[in-house]
């Protein structure tokens, strides 16, 4: 893949709107334009039916441009991606609620949507493709068993660490193939042992039930980028104070 090229570079972000694609743009948006072959974009066009709150975003008028995009209509796509140096393609389909036919409902919309992505990037000659692909569970992660609690691993990442790792595979012309974008192996025990000492005065499970489901990944390839990453201590409080400020938790 080539890099990025000019101080005028135009970029689209797909699924500008979600949560992880909200956290790039605002990295895209404060990263300084350069004249230089990883210059970040000067003009960022952010596709999705939810970002009118990154218009709020400090300098949004003079580098974003909003667009309403299907990404399961390719005529709509390639519209959105026209005249782009580069793409990131962020969007997939997230289930509100039950999922009883996650091969339909997730899966199938969810290629359909990155094909069209390519496609369209391909046609208009874009000269550089980031594609974001999240893991989805299909099962709780957290399973009540006779009053007590799955202590499972899980691998963990800071939404703010992929998006840093989004920008690092765009911004640098020798990334290419596929990387794992994940920091931390830790249990659902640790987890709350940590928010223990953070935030005391909240109830918390006691009792758990051994999983062995310990599943290891390397990130050393996105290492080698300059990607590093938060510790789980500071996601976890950052996270906590999120939820405090938009009212979803108690103080």
């Amino acid at each position: 893949m080539e890099a990025p090229a000019t101080s005028t570079s135009m970029a689209s972000v797909t699924g500008a709107g979600g949560f992880l694609a909200s956290w790039l743009v605002k990295l895209l948006r404060s990263s300084p334009p350069a004249a230089t072959p990883s210059a970040a974009p000067s003009e960022i066009t952010v596709c999705g039916s939810k970002n009118a709150h990154l218009m709020e975003l400090e300098g949004a008028g003079e580098r974003l441009r909003l667009v309403k995009v299907d990404i399961l209509d390719y005529s709509s796509v390639a519209l959105a991606v026209a005249g782009c140096e580069g793409v990131f393609h962020v969007a997939s389909p997230v289930p509100s609620g039950p999922c009883p036919n996650p091969e339909a409902d997730i899966i199938a919309p969810a290629v359909t949507g990155t094909l069209n992505v390519l496609k369209a990037c391909y046609e208009a000659k874009v000269k550089r493709v980031v594609v974001e692909f999240g893991w989805y569970f299909l099962s709780k992660t957290l399973v009540e068993h006779e009053e007590a609690v799955e202590n499972r691993f899980e691998n963990f990442v800071d939404v703010r660490d992929v998006a840093d790792a989004l920008l690092l595979a765009y911004e640098n012309p020798k990334a290419s193939g596929r990387y794992l974008c994940i920091s931390t192996l830790i249990s659902v025990s640790d987890i709350i042992n940590i928010l223990k000492t953070l935030y005391p005065a909240y109830n918390y499970p006691k009792n758990f039930v051994e999983v062995g489901n310990i599943v290891t990944c390397n990130t050393e390839k996105l290492e080698k980028l300059g990607w590093s990453f938060r510790p789980m201590k500071e996601t976890l409080r950052d996270s906590v104070e999120s939820y405090r400020a938009l009212g979803g938790m108690l103080n």
